[in-house]
């Protein structure tokens, strides 16, 4: 486990998503989930820039499109809400772990 700064509405989306709790109205990551169904093949990829010391985290949305798999720039906050979203897993780069384990 290691903390990320992220907004208010991002953590809330998580949070209703990680309790079962539904919105009232689709929210912004509902929109992208629900518009194409092959989204649920997604999962994310959370790794860290190149400046390890500034703790900027970077994510990809990997989506399967027409067979194949298309890598979407996102940022993590978005990523990990997708992925509660559709449920499917959420991995952390192996630099990552090490660093926040130190």
């Amino acid at each position: 486990m290691f903390p990320i700064v992220i907004g208010i509405f991002e953590a809330t989306s998580i949070d209703r998503r990680v309790k079962g709790l539904p919105a009232p109205r689709p929210l912004t990551h509902d929109l992208l989930a629900n518009s194409d169904p092959s989204c649920s093949a997604a999962s994310s990829r959370i790794f860290t820039s190149a400046s390890s010391a500034s703790h900027t985290y970077y994510a990809k949305l990997r989506i399967r499109h027409d067979g194949e798999t298309v890598e979407v720039d996102s940022r993590p906050s978005d990523a990990i809400a997708v992925a509660v979203t559709v449920d499917v897993p959420i991995f952390v780069a192996e630099e990552i772990i090490d660093e926040v384990a130190q």
